[in-house]
């Protein structure tokens, strides 16, 4: 019993961590988080253009979709893709409930802007379509680049009272002095309820929170500070805050600013939105600015019934190809090759549960290349065996015993299967690091599934053979497929 103890516990070992894992699975419901491939989705074409004139540079293409990525991914969508083909930029995103609002996310300009306001006209006043003020038209959607100059005055126009984000033929127009501070000045920004003074009680309103950084903070402090100075009926009081051309808000600093004091703390609030608005808000503050203008070219989609085809094939592919090693070594291995069937059984197993809780935990999505990258790990697995079956056919030949040349034999074994799986994991980890897209898919999990497959063969296979060997049964050579060894 002693002799076998060393055997039995990472056997124990291992079939214990199968079970946790899952159990866990089981237990909170962890379903695995599918690709745009396998569950559906949509994929749009954006055409970039420079608003400063000639061709988008490498630089603001990169940087470009840096942003969208942070923007989708903040939109709660997993395993988006973002890449550069042919001077577009294509987004592909899963199926998700809300498509349309992710890909309107993604092409928001998002240039964010305090100036001080100086005057506001409304439908009513007769100044309304009068010099400045009518040179700008609210029922066209034009862009920052178009109108704006930072540091001049500008005349823009408020959002309509529905709350949207957009310009509407009534709206008021504001006359605004130069950008005080900009998204650049802004740490952070987050949606949240607005609450009331006395024990933090939510109004049911919601507010955008923005932090600056120290640069903002003092810039926030000496413009606020500034209007403060003006009546409180004076539109001199109010700071507008704009988005991509449409004033979202024009708040007035409160009576309890001091003049030339200003608010201090580096953080202010943009309120009167709705639950939409702040969340849809935030993130595009806190991802920046896009140094392109995005214009859609074009839009695809993927049903998930075709994604629910590629994931079924895929799954057959696999199955049909590990009962073909099943076969396989059950005939050429006997009684060896039932112990090839558990540890391919079991690397599936910790190879299947390792991608779903990683879908859970970290976000990752499996893909059809990412199946693919399964199953070539199937031939990875079976490899281990045959290279220890084989080098314990050579020691026996050798005239040594069954039981001693199961030691012999994965030690002489050991040094090739560290070399082999040493090299696909490399190769694995290369092509993750180079590729884009779904290669990177596949290049995840068949490293993985390398590392698994060496943990599988150090703590199962060795122990399994060693244990087999020792029974009476097994001490024929026909029955472990090495009779003319024998």
């Amino acid at each position: 019993m002693p002799g076998t103890r060393r055997y039995v516990i990472p056997l124990v070992i291992v079939f214990l961590l199968v079970g946790v894992i899952w159990a866990v699975i089981a237990v909170q419901g962890v379903e695995p988080r599918l690709g745009l491939d396998l569950r559906g989705g949509s994929s749009v074409t954006f055409v970039p253009t420079n608003p400063r004139g000639g061709e988008p540079t490498k630089e603001q293409l990169d940087t470009t979709v840096d942003i969208i990525r942070n923007r989708v991914n903040s939109k709660g969508v997993a395993e988006s893709e973002v890449s550069v083909e042919g001077g577009n930029i294509v987004v592909s995103i899963p199926n998700v409930p809300n498509p349309d609002e992710v890909i309107a996310a993604v092409g928001t300009t998002a240039q964010l802007q305090f100036r001080p306001v100086k005057e506001i006209v409304g439908p009513s006043d007769p100044r309304y379509k009068q010099d400045p003020f009518k040179a700008i038209d609210c029922a066209k959607s034009e862009t920052y680049q178009n109108k704006d100059v930072p540091d001049k005055d500008v005349i823009l126009c408020a959002r309509d009272q529905a709350g949207q984000l957009r310009p509407e033929a009534n709206a008021p127009k504001l006359l605004m002095g130069p950008v005080a501070l900009g998204g650049t000045d802004i740490a952070s920004a987050r949606p949240q309820l607005q609450q009331t003074g006395q024990g933090g009680v939510t109004t049911g309103q919601w507010e955008t929170q923005l932090n600056f950084n120290g640069r903002g903070g003092n810039k926030f402090q000496q413009l606020t500070g500034k209007a403060a100075c003006n009546p409180e009926n004076d539109p001199k009081r109010q700071i507008a805050i704009t988005l991509d051309a449409v004033v979202i808000n024009y708040p007035p600093v409160a009576s309890d600013v001091q003049c030339n004091q200003g608010i201090s703390g580096g953080s202010a609030v943009i309120t009167g939105q709705t639950q939409a608005e702040a969340e849809n808000l935030a993130p595009l503050i806190s991802s920046g600015a896009l140094p392109l203008k995005l214009d859609p070219q074009s839009r695809t989609t993927v049903s998930a019934t075709l994604g629910a085809d590629s994931l079924h094939a895929g799954l057959v592919g696999g199955a049909v190809g590990l009962a073909l090693v099943f076969l396989y070594v059950l005939l050429y291995y006997r009684g060896l090759g039932l112990v090839a069937w558990v540890g391919l059984a079991i690397a599936a197993a910790l190879n299947v549960g390792m991608v779903i809780l990683m879908g859970e935990w970290i976000g990752f999505t499996l893909t059809l290349a990412g199946i693919a990258g399964l199953i070539v790990a199937v031939g990875i697995s079976a490899d281990t065996y045959v290279v220890f079956f084989e080098r314990l056919k050579d020691e026996v030949r050798e005239g040594k015993t069954l039981r001693t040349s199961v030691d012999r034999g994965w030690q002489r074994s050991f040094h090739t299967l560290v070399s082999a799986n040493s090299v696909s994991f490399m190769a694995a980890l290369i092509l993750y690091l180079l590729a884009i897209g779904p290669v990177r898919g596949f290049a995840f999990t068949l490293g993985l599934a390398t590392l698994i497959d060496f943990f599988a063969a150090w703590f199962f296979a060795r122990p399994a053979v060693s244990l087999l060997t020792r029974l009476r049964l097994f001490q024929e050579g026909r029955f472990v497929g090495i009779r003319a060894a024998v």
